[in-house]
């Protein structure tokens, strides 16, 4: 019987992936940004097919608009103003009032916005991203609490990269191409929504329907693909699974995930969180998969 994944035999190709998707995971996804940002420096030619899910998606916008350090100057700005993360007072009006609430908008406004969008829609790349959309028997309200008990037990008992527990409590995870829009508010949304794990932040109405946090359906999110698909997808992790080496392949796709626990708060936003050190451990993870030889940039 063949493990579920083994490591790789052979330095994996860049130049021979189509598909890069980013695990969400808050703010441990400054290491994808990390990781790509020294990627991008040393020329290497990013995939044009993106998928993400969270703050992954969000770095996968910022990769494709301004780059990761513009959206990484931006976060740090943001928390630095920020004191606390919940604000008790505004109990006594019946109000859960999270920092997430006006911080996470204001920092997608620093790449995602009218001047910025049409990089991206010029680029030629296409970004999915992946909402869940509640149970059609749940409602909002149970989804959100059954799908939170179902990923902690699945995570927890299995262990799975990707879990399928909440779908089958019928939560469904949606994936929409935000390439394709013309308007920038309306990509704003969906990767607002992608990220919104309720009570910390409201579900989004997009396209009609409620949606909220991808990861509460499947953190590391991946559309049906075919083989050939698969082959040319590498999915970049936000969790530390010390039973895996750094790059290893599941289902026929590469995983890549950090060489350590990023130390970071994953949803901390004031000016103590450690934004800096999750960025750097990207760029030093990525320094060592090229020099090691884990990740081969040319065919």
């Amino acid at each position: 019987m063949q493990p579920e994944a083994e490591a790789h035999r052979s330095a994996p190709c860049w130049a021979d992936l189509s598909t890069l998707a980013l695990a969400g995971g808050g703010n441990r996804c400054w290491w994808q940004a990390g990781a790509l940002s020294h990627l991008m420096e040393e020329g290497w030619v990013l995939p044009t097919q993106w998928i993400g899910t969270s703050a992954g998606a969000a770095i996968a916008a910022a990769c494709l608009t301004t780059g990761p350090r513009t959206a990484l100057d931006a976060c740090k700005a943001l928390y630095g103003q920020t004191a606390r993360i919940f604000h008790w007072d505004k109990l006594l009006q019946g109000r859960f009032e999270f920092a997430h609430q006006t911080v996470y908008p204001a920092w997608l406004d620093a790449f995602v916005n009218d001047e910025t969008f049409g990089v991206l829609r010029k680029s030629g790349a296409s970004l999915r991203v992946a909402v869940t959309r509640p149970s059609r028997l749940l409602g909002l309200g149970a989804s959100v609490l059954l799908g939170t008990l179902a990923y902690a037990v699945d995570k927890q008992v299995w262990h799975s990269i990707h879990p399928r527990l909440p779908g089958h409590l019928g939560l469904r995870q949606e994936f929409i191409d935000i390439s394709r829009y013309s308007d920038a508010a309306d990509a704003h949304r969906v990767l607002l929504a992608a990220a919104a794990p309720p009570p910390i932040m409201a579900a989004v109405n997009v396209q009609g329907a409620y949606a909220f946090d991808g990861g509460y359906t499947d953190n590391a999110p991946i559309p049906e693909q075919t083989l050939a698909q698969r082959q040319g997808t590498l999915v970049m992790l936000t969790r530390h699974y010390p039973s895996r080496p750094p790059l290893f392949r599941l289902r026929e796709r590469l995983y890549w995930q950090p060489s350590q626990p990023i130390p970071v708060s994953t949803w901390d936003c004031t000016a103590k969180t450690t934004v800096d050190q999750a960025f750097q451990l990207g760029r030093v993870d990525a320094a060592s998969a090229t020099q090691l030889g884990w990740l081969a940039a040319q065919g």
